[in-house]
């Protein structure tokens, strides 16, 4: 499992995060173990503003005009939506669940994604990210798998090509 990277720097990232991607038939699992954190869930609210928190997220690009957006908080609440553009929609899916666990400073994150609900998984590109912040601090931790080297995780053109 490689470490996730500073986004700004490309070095290993602190606190590190191990992230591993598996594909299991029809679905693509996503895995996360996010060290040292402080386990700071802004919200219990879906679709809230989780990035002000802990977070771990997937972006998955299936070659549209839009990407999907995936994040999960440590207690569990999620983000999910739609991004063209800059414009965010969010919505329900049957193709997306979710677990989290806890181990003293530790969270673990599994996303699942259900391949088989899109009718073209060709060309499948994504990232994979954690943000860490604590309460009251506007100071973020921003982690990558492929950095973008900047302030937004927000750039396809950072998106790793699906290999499996």
């Amino acid at each position: 499992m490689p470490y996730l990277r500073n986004n700004f720097d490309a070095k290993i990232a602190s606190p590190k995060t191990l992230f591993k991607l598996e594909r299991k038939g029809d679905l693509l699992v996503f895995n996360f173990k996010a060290f040292d954190s402080c386990l700071y869930s802004f919200s219990n609210e879906k679709n809230s503003d989780l990035w002000k928190g802990c977070v771990c997220e997937v972006f998955l690009d299936l070659g549209d005009d839009y990407y999907y957006e995936f994040e999960v908080a440590p207690n569990g609440t999620t983000f999910i939506a739609k991004i063209k553009e800059r414009k965010i929609t969010f919505f329900d899916c049957d193709f997306f669940s979710s677990k989290t666990s806890t181990d003293g400073n530790a969270y673990y994150v599994s996303m699942q994604i259900d391949l088989s609900k899109f009718s073209d998984t060709r060309s499948i590109r994504y990232n994979a990210f954690r943000v860490e912040t604590k309460p009251n601090e506007k100071e973020q931790i921003l982690s990558a798998l492929n950095p973008t080297l900047c302030e937004t995780f927000h750039i396809r053109d950072k998106f790793v090509k699906l290999k499996l």
